[in-house]
């Protein structure tokens, strides 16, 4: 086989790979006895990766809702860490503002209605679930207890009431 074509043949096999990447996280309250629950939806995509959130049980009203760095959900999500912020770069609203002007994990702020439900579906571009230097996988969701106004330095959204670590579930 002639080298350049087995080349290419790699390439495409290997851009394949990181498109195919599907994942989940179990988002649950961080309180005892907290009615929050639900499930956010990963796929990567060649436009960016998709998120598709569907929650219940939250409190009425607008709460932040972040990717945040480390998977762990202990310690009432605070073990999840700072915002995911792989370019160093200042709050803000990376679906907005993008990635080099605002933290890839600032997914800005949810809705729930007086049901107590909250859906988001977004796609954030330059970030994947597990194959690129800007992955999301084995991080973890956070709900904060209060909007994000998106100052400085992570925006004022009080406690973390949800949270859900982020699996890959298909490849």
């Amino acid at each position: 086989m002639n080298k350049k074509i087995g080349l290419t043949i790699v390439v495409m096999a290997m851009a394949t790979r990181v498109w195919a990447s599907k994942g989940v996280a179990d988002v649950k309250g961080t309180a005892t006895g907290s009615m929050i629950a639900g499930t956010v939806q990963f796929e990567d995509s060649p436009a960016g990766l998709k998120v598709s959130a569907a929650l219940t049980g939250v409190p009425p009203g607008q709460h932040a809702f972040h990717i945040h760095e480390f998977g762990s959900c202990a310690d009432s999500g605070k073990a999840a860490g700072s915002h995911y912020n792989p370019m160093n770069a200042p709050h803000g609203q990376v679906l907005k503002d993008g990635m080099q002007h605002a933290h890839a994990g600032d997914l800005g702020n949810v809705t729930a209605g007086a049901d107590g439900k909250v859906t988001l579906n977004a796609v954030i571009p330059g970030i994947t679930l597990g194959s690129s230097a800007y992955t999301v996988g084995g991080r973890a969701v956070v709900l904060h207890e209060k909007v994000d106004d998106f100052s400085q330095p992570v925006g004022n959204a009080g406690g973390r009431i949800g949270c859900g670590p982020i699996t890959i579930t298909a490849n």
